[in-house]
């Protein structure tokens, strides 16, 4: 599920000065994404082995953001399979250290720009009704690429989640202008 969210701060703060490197991740990154999703009290923490398999599988339609030796973000993605020019944007990560950069529209920027996602018309994600950082993030989205957006439930409260957890509203952001 897509929730962007500002992650607590690295334990030690590694130092700013340090320029911030955006990249596809790679198998050996799936166990600082999933420490850094953990570290996040508004994301839902998967397996290890998901993140592995994300960094893995998912590398060309995910990314992550260093500062120094430092995770400082990541975006999970992946196409949907019935659905080959549409990005599905899982998960959204930003570490306190890398607040205030623009990070995580870099990060998506980064992905929609690669030659691979050429086919990409649309970008879809799932956010909660009161989840307004994630919301003005992907509203910018639209902006940037002269997109409207259709918001409908994707996954129900009552329906799909056993009254555990407030329903998911399905963003669909496009069709994209590059």
């Amino acid at each position: 599920m897509s929730m962007f969210q500002e992650a607590p701060a690295l334990q030690e703060r590694p130092n700013t000065h340090h320029q911030i490197l955006i990249r596809q991740p790679a198998p050996d990154d799936g166990i600082a994404v999933h420490n850094l999703i953990r570290k996040s009290a508004f994301l839902d923490d998967n397996s290890l082995y998901c993140y592995l398999v994300l960094c893995t599988h998912f590398s060309e339609t995910s990314v992550i953001a260093t500062l120094g030796d430092d995770l400082a973000g990541v975006v999970t993605a992946y196409i949907p399979p019935q659905q080959p020019d549409t990005l599905f944007v899982w998960q959204v990560a930003v570490d306190t250290a890398a607040q205030g950069r623009g990070l995580a529209s870099s990060m998506l920027n980064h992905i929609l720009e690669r030659d691979t996602m050429r086919r990409i018309n649309y970008v879809e994600t799932t956010v909660t009704a009161d989840n307004h950082a994630s919301r003005a993030m992907f509203m910018s989205l639209a902006r940037r690429y002269k997109a409207q957006v259709a918001e409908s439930v994707m996954f129900d409260r009552d329906k799909h989640f056993l009254n555990l957890h407030d329903s998911e509203h399905k963003l669909r952001i496009g069709p994209l202008t590059r």
